[in-house]
């Protein structure tokens, strides 16, 4: 079986570079007329457990974040406020998790004051939330949140 692209006949085992359209071969990892480096599909990871030490908040007036407790970012925090923030790989989402785990577009987290959700959308990972895959799942002080291999914590900072 064969593509035909741009007059040329290319394997279905090949692809085109996403920069220049050059028919590729499905086994090269770059570009051979433009060096495009292929970073290939998103990879396939296994979930983690670790404990989050329970704290007490006060929701009204405490800022939502994310903290990374492992895997990239580690130690790291991401401020959220009220609104919609996507979650994902591609670098326009809110929240960019850098990792080949991870979709493009991941999640949506959706803060209205005092109330927190997460959604999934429809990555080929998922989005975990203490330890479970799930479509959709309300966000509380001290929910786990596991996307690709960034493990992170769901806070309310003063």
């Amino acid at each position: 079986m064969f593509w035909h692209l741009k007059g040329c006949i290319v394997p279905v085992s090949s692809f085109v570079c996403p920069i220049c359209n050059e028919p590729v071969d499905g086994s090269q990892t770059s570009c051979p007329r433009c060096g495009f480096k292929f970073v290939g599909a998103t990879q396939t990871f296994n979930p983690v457990a670790t404990q989050v030490d329970e704290q007490t908040y006060e929701l009204e007036s405490a800022t939502p974040e994310l903290e990374v407790l492992s895997g990239p970012y580690a130690g790291e925090s991401f401020t959220l406020g009220d609104g919609t923030f996507t979650v994902g790989r591609d670098p326009k989402c809110d929240i960019f998790l850098s990792n080949m785990t991870v979709s493009r577009h991941n999640s949506t987290i959706v803060i209205d004051g005092a109330h927190a959700k997460i959604m999934d959308a429809d990555s080929t990972n998922g989005t975990w939330v203490d330890g479970k895959i799930v479509d959709e799942a309300e966000l509380v002080p001290g929910t786990h949140v596991q996307i690709g291999t960034f493990d992170m914590v769901f806070k309310r900072v003063k």
